[in-house]
């Protein structure tokens, strides 16, 4: 009876903050209007998307798409944006894709324009890194590395996260992917 009553006592303290938990999770607003408006329920969404290129990283590959998301039932509801999936290669083959809004390009575009001349000379300590993040978790890093040249990381996700290491020289085919797509909008 003990025992019983030991359980009974911890399930009517903790059922009210596991309730509270799960409120907090079923209400977590979207960092993105893409992700917000492919979140939306009782409606048609119409998706619309092209994929523009993929450039092939080490240990991933980084593929961008237009997209553009629709309620069928008004002419009016409707978000575009970009899409950038890392898709890591080997035995897991992890995938992770951030949502860009259409709004987010252009400061996307400057960001990788200032860390695509990212070097040493930046700080006065012998490493350096300058990263760029979308509201999506889309990340884009230039670094140095101790024994060697600068390198550039592209990240998606933040749990999990999925990453593709590129050389610096990639960095304007990056740009040019994504300009591409930001022209199908």
């Amino acid at each position: 009876m003990r025992i019983k009553r030991s359980a009974y006592v911890l399930l009517v303290v903790t059922l009210p903050s596991l309730l509270a938990a799960q409120e907090t999770t079923n209400t977590q607003k979207e960092a993105t209007k893409l992700e917000a408006f492919q979140a939306k329920t009782g409606i048609v969404v119409v998706r619309g998307y092209k994929t523009v290129g993929m450039i092939r990283g080490l240990g991933a590959d980084i593929t961008i798409d237009a997209r553009e998301f629709r309620d069928a039932s008004s002419a009016n509801a409707r978000a575009s944006g970009i899409t950038v999936s890392v898709k890591e290669n080997g035995g897991l083959e992890r995938e992770n894709t951030s949502f860009i809004d259409a709004d987010e390009i252009d400061s996307l575009l400057a960001g990788l324009d200032y860390i695509s001349k990212a070097s040493k000379e930046m700080t006065k300590l012998s490493q350096f890194e300058a990263e760029y993040r979308t509201k999506g978790n889309f990340s884009v890093a230039v670094f140095s590395q101790s024994n060697g040249p600068t390198s550039t990381a592209v990240s998606s996700g933040l749990i999990g996260k999925t990453t593709a290491y590129i050389r610096l020289s990639d960095l304007p085919e990056l740009r040019r992917l994504i300009v591409a797509a930001k022209a199908q909008l």
